[in-house]
C-alpha cells in the first residue's frame, strides 16, 4: 500500500490523515478503512508502533535516548519517554547501553 510506504519514509515528520489521503489518491474514509483492514491497526497506531521498534533497535544498539527521540521526530524526550513506557513497559534509558 502506498500510504504505508510514504508514512515509513517521512516518519519524522508525517503528513495529516488528510493529506496522506490526498497523496495515495483517495479520501480519508477509505484510507482510514483500508489501512485498519490491512495492517489491524489505525494509520497513526501503524506509525507510533512503527516509530517505537525502530527506537528499541537504536537504543539497543547504544544509541543515547535523546538522540532516539531527535532521530524519530519526538516533540521531547519526555514525551517520547512516556510512550516509549507505555509500550514497552520500561524505561528507553534502561535500554541504552
Amino acid at each position: 500500500m502506498y500510504a504505508k510506504e510514504y508514512l515509513l519514509q517521512h516518519i519524522t515528520a508525517p503528513p495529516t490523515l488528510t493529506e496522506l489521503a490526498a497523496i495515495a489518491g483517495t479520501n480519508t474514509f477509505k484510507l482510514k478503512n483500508g489501512f485498519k483492514e490491512l495492517f489491524n491497526n489505525t494509520v497513526f497506531g501503524y506509525l507510533s508502533d512503527t516509530r517505537l521498534e525502530k527506537a528499541q533497535g537504536l537504543l539497543l544498539a547504544g544509541m543515547p535516548v535523546k538522540e532516539v527521540a531527535d532521530r524519530l521526530g519526538y516533540s521531547s524526550v519526555q514525551h517520547f519517554s512516556t510512550t516509549f513506557r507505555k509500550k514497552f513497559s520500561v524505561p528507553p534509558g534502561k535500554l541504552y547501553r
